[in-house]
């Protein structure tokens, strides 16, 4: 069955917000991106902060990010689309989201069939190949 596991919050300083997260609730970090993104956890619910890289993108809660067993994949798919939502592949970068999509009243979020792989403080990127396309081009 399908799961909330994430949410997105953009900030101008996420290590500012991981450090008030894990000061005040105890909560883990688990991983920290090169650009100053922040994953942390409370053992269930992942939270993900986010560098804000535009003025005009607000800070806050941004998306979620909804985890699905692998062989659901197919039939969500082809229910979004009898649905008519709005499906896209992410920009490069984002760790562990396959896809994104928006529901009836354009929410933002993203589909896993994976959660947050984070060892030594790095967080296992999904779209390693396609960020090493794009670099080479």
């Amino acid at each position: 069955m399908a799961k909330i596991r994430h949410i997105a919050i953009f900030s101008d300083d996420p290590e500012r917000l991981a450090e008030f997260y894990v000061g005040v609730f105890g909560m883990e970090v688990r991983g920290q991106s090169v650009d100053g993104a922040v994953w942390m956890t409370d053992g269930y619910m992942d939270i993900a902060l986010l560098k804000r890289t535009s003025e005009l993108a607000p800070e806050g809660v941004h998306h979620f990010g909804i985890t699905i067993e692998p062989d659901e994949k197919e039939g969500v798919y082809r229910r979004l689309k009898e649905h008519d939502a709005w499906v896209m592949k992410p920009p490069p970068g984002r760790p562990y989201v396959e896809d994104a999509a928006k529901d009836a009243d354009g929410n933002k979020f993203d589909i896993s069939t994976s959660a947050v792989k984070a060892e030594g403080g790095r967080v296992e990127m999904k779209d390693e190949a396609r960020m090493g396309a794009l670099e080479k081009a």
